[in-house]
């Protein structure tokens, strides 16, 4: 038997490293992959949560839409009740239906700009109808 150079020594362990540096980087490779595989399933999760978020926020703001449509109807038909109630509620001396719903939106905290908005009036309009009601909640 032959003794073992440095030479030959030292050329094993290069190979011997160089093997392990390509088991480890065959390793690396296969952990990469996986990890590729597992990020772009969670994009695609991601994808469909946001897309569902995106369904249901359309849904809350048309709930949300139809609601302050309803809530408009609603006033104005308060506001549009028939004369012959307006005549009969005057007759008795009472203050105008009309105004006090009026003198209702002014307690909320609303200005006449937010209530012509809502009456679907002019501003200057809206001012007047603040004026009465209050002259009317005065009495």
């Amino acid at each position: 038997m032959k003794p073992i150079t440095p030479t030959t020594f030292i050329t094993g362990l290069l190979l011997l490293f160089f093997v392990a540096t390509f088991i480890k980087a065959m390793i690396l490779k296969k952990q990469k992959d996986l990890f590729f595989f597992k990020l772009t399933e969670a994009n695609g999760f991601c994808n469909k949560i946001r897309e569902e978020l995106k369904d249901l926020h359309d849904k809350h703001n048309k709930t949300k839409q139809f609601k302050a449509t309803l809530s408009v109807a609603e006033l104005t038909t308060q506001l549009q009740k028939s004369r012959l109630s307006a005549q009969a509620s005057a007759a008795t001396n009472s203050i105008p239906e009309k105004y006090s719903f009026v003198h209702s939106l002014i307690k909320k905290k609303m200005d006449s700009n937010e209530i012509a908005s809502i009456l679907a009036i002019s501003s200057h309009e809206a001012e007047q109808l603040v004026t009465l009601s209050k002259l009317g909640q005065a009495r």
